[in-house]
């Protein structure tokens, strides 16, 4: 069970096995600990020392996001050191292997990204969206054609595979912005200073996915901050960015844009002042994302949830490290 805290002036309290959260009229709600899997806070509010410690030793995620989609903090499972695997992570991403495994994440990103575009523009039928998709499928060609040896310049070729991305985007934000409603106000693609609904809300729900994706690598031993794609910076969790690529589509963009063409969200809801989101829509894009990623389809033979398949994708990563087992990517073609 995944638990939304939103508001003000609410608390969390332990009393005995339960979590209780209350606000000063009193009593709101109490769960069971065992009932939980993950708390998300949105506001401000306080928490016991004594429902930290329950939290703790029943291993759920807690973790506060902010009115820009920002995480604060996170309390996360104990982490599942290994450290052969943290050797062979951080050898890997300095050579070869590791530009095999961020090849296979870019293509599942453009993959996703044609079908998403695809769909949104199957009764449409815009001509101009579909040179954008062919664009894209051609990114996808040049992407999957690029060989990887011990001799290769590991820094060239992540900015080769980096531009062929940054290049698949550019058409893909483009044919978003022909399809989404003008009077949304949606030009491009702006995650740092967002000026726009869909946007911010974009932002806001990319921090729940790094939040999904960065349990999953923690929980499998991995550390989220050596990356095989993105390039290392200091407190930047590029794994966790690596991984995210595969899911940004299904996950998020399709969230968002349903939220806009079913006019659910609007330009209304964002405060100028400082382009932070109302809290009531805060709430919405976090049920909606969350509802996805619990949310089964069938992958690889398997009934699975999208919080499953971001699990098994992160197993990959360990199997490929570990074992040298092929490492396939997560797309639909729908």
């Amino acid at each position: 069970m995944k638990i939304l805290i939103e508001g003000y002036n609410k608390s969390i309290h332990k009393r005995d096995n339960q979590i209780l959260i209350m606000e000063k009229e009193g009593e709101l709600e109490k769960i069971n600990i065992k009932k939980i899997d993950d708390i998300t806070i949105i506001g401000k509010g306080s928490i016991t020392f004594d429902a930290l410690r329950l939290i703790s030793e029943n291993n759920v995620r807690l973790m506060s996001i902010d009115y820009f989609g920002k995480i604060n903090y996170t309390l996360e499972y104990p982490s599942n050191e290994n450290i052969f695997l943290r050797k062979q992570q951080y050898k890997t991403s300095e050579n070869h292997k590791g530009l095999i495994i961020a090849r296979e994440m870019i293509m599942s990103k453009m993959i996703n990204q044609k079908s998403t575009i695809k769909t949104l523009n199957k009764n449409k039928k815009l001509e101009n969206v579909k040179i954008f998709e062919r664009n894209i499928n051609e990114a996808i060609k040049q992407i999957g054609s690029l060989r990887f040896g011990e001799r290769t310049d590991i820094e060239k070729s992540k900015m080769k595979m980096m531009g062929i991305e940054g290049s698949a985007s550019v058409d893909y934000w483009l044919a978003v912005n022909e399809l989404l409603p003008k009077e949304i106000g949606f030009f491009s693609r702006n995650n740092r200073h967002p000026n726009d609904i869909t946007n911010a809300s974009l932002n806001y729900a990319y921090a729940i996915l790094a939040s999904e994706v960065n349990k999953a690598l923690v929980i499998n031993g991995l550390d989220s901050y050596c990356g095989f794609l993105h390039f290392d910076r200091q407190k930047r969790t590029s794994l966790t960015f690596d991984l995210m690529e595969e899911f940004r589509q299904q996950l998020v963009d399709k969230v968002v844009f349903s939220l806009v063409n079913t006019k659910q969200i609007s330009n209304d809801d964002l405060d100028k002042r400082n382009n932070s989101i109302s809290l009531d829509v805060r709430k919405l894009i976090i049920g909606r994302v969350l509802d996805k990623v619990n949310s089964n389809i069938n992958y690889e033979g398997e009934n699975l949830s999208y919080a499953q398949i971001i699990d098994k994708q992160a197993k990959k990563i360990v199997n490929y490290l570990i074992n040298g087992e092929k490492y396939t990517g997560f797309s639909l073609r729908w």
